[in-house]
């Protein structure tokens, strides 16, 4: 890790930008959600996008249809008081009860899968949250000898397992002086 990270912090930089972007223009109160929202994700380009998965561009279009629905979606995912599987599992309900309602004929998905709430909730929550990702988790699990294997269909099971493995790796990193 100490001899990847200075070599890849230019390929890594742009998401401390984002999360600086986000906490800049994060307003859960804002005037027009969605429009705040669009901001504030503005900077996460490859985070909340994918060749197939488009969460971001649906968070804007579901604000547009409902833009009080969207904010109580947040407001809800990002209530640290509630238990993170209820919150998660609540977040993709409500995505899916958005696209079905307001469905334009175009609305297929509503891509609010474990990766992109992740993304989300480590963009809020920087130091508390990582981004789930069912790849490198799987092999961070096999890598270490995790007594947990993720499973593919991007349970929340297997995002908080990831984050349980990940703070373990977050506690053996600042237990090292020369990080």
């Amino acid at each position: 890790y100490k001899a990847y990270f200075p070599a890849h912090w230019k390929d890594e930089k742009f998401k401390w930008e984002a999360v600086k972007h986000f906490q800049d223009h994060w307003n859960i109160d804002a005037e027009n959600f969605g429009d705040m929202f669009k901001e504030a994700t503005d900077k996460t380009f490859n985070l909340l996008v994918s060749g197939y998965a488009y969460p971001r561009l649906m968070v804007i279009n579901f604000a547009k249809a409902d833009d009080e629905s969207v904010r109580t979606m947040f407001r809800n995912l990002f209530d640290e008081s509630q238990d993170l599987a209820t919150r998660v599992d609540a977040f993709q309900t409500s995505s899916e009860e958005l696209r079905s309602k307001y469905d334009d004929g175009t609305w297929r998905n509503h891509y609010q899968n474990t990766n992109a709430i992740s993304t989300y909730l480590w963009l809020r929550y920087p130091d508390k949250y990582y981004i789930y990702k069912y790849e490198l988790f799987r092999e961070a699990a096999k890598e270490l000898s995790y007594d947990y294997m993720p499973r593919k269909n991007g349970s929340v099971e297997s995002l908080i397992r990831g984050k349980q493995l990940y703070d373990e790796i977050n506690q053996a990193i600042k237990a090292d002086p020369d990080i």
